[in-house]
């Protein structure tokens, strides 16, 4: 009697963990896929990339970008430290024809705009945008960016 019910219940349990390995499967479809999908073939709008999976770490690189067609204007800075605008064109993960904005500290500085780097986008990590932290003007700072690429364009 004692093995017939271990007998049930491990036929039970199998038939359980059959149940849940579809849903297993499709999670880890969907986190793949998002891992294979490319800067260039999201949608238009608003991200926030880490190098960290994590927010607000500390010596951590974060872009908080505003993606239009393949052309991303963004935010590039290290958790509590000052950043630097940008504005690119992206082609697959690279964001590649970077220009940065440096500005020179003092009164009635204006900013210079200054040839980059490329920015290999594939060693970040796609964050929630919820996840840029309240206390900091990344937000702010993003729209800013826009805004100044934009009059400069």
């Amino acid at each position: 009697m004692k093995g017939k019910s271990l007998l049930s219940f491990g036929l039970s349990l199998a038939i359980l963990a059959g149940g849940c390995l579809p849903v297993l499967a499709e999670s880890q479809q969907e986190a793949t896929k998002q891992s294979r999908q490319t800067i260039q073939r999201l949608p238009n709008g608003n991200y926030f990339y880490g190098k960290s999976r994590l927010p607000n770490q500390q010596d951590v690189d974060y872009l908080a970008f505003r993606k239009t067609d393949n052309i991303v204007i963004g935010f590039k800075y290290r958790y509590r430290e000052e950043g630097y605008c940008l504005r690119g064109t992206v082609n697959g993960n690279t964001l590649n024809n970077v220009t940065r904005e440096y500005v020179e500290l003092g009164l009635g500085s204006r900013p210079e705009f200054r040839r980059g780097s490329s920015i290999n986008l594939a060693t970040f990590n796609r964050l929630n945008s919820n996840q840029i932290p309240a206390d900091s003007n990344v937000t702010r700072r993003l729209q800013e960016c826009v805004r100044i690429f934009d009059n400069r364009m």
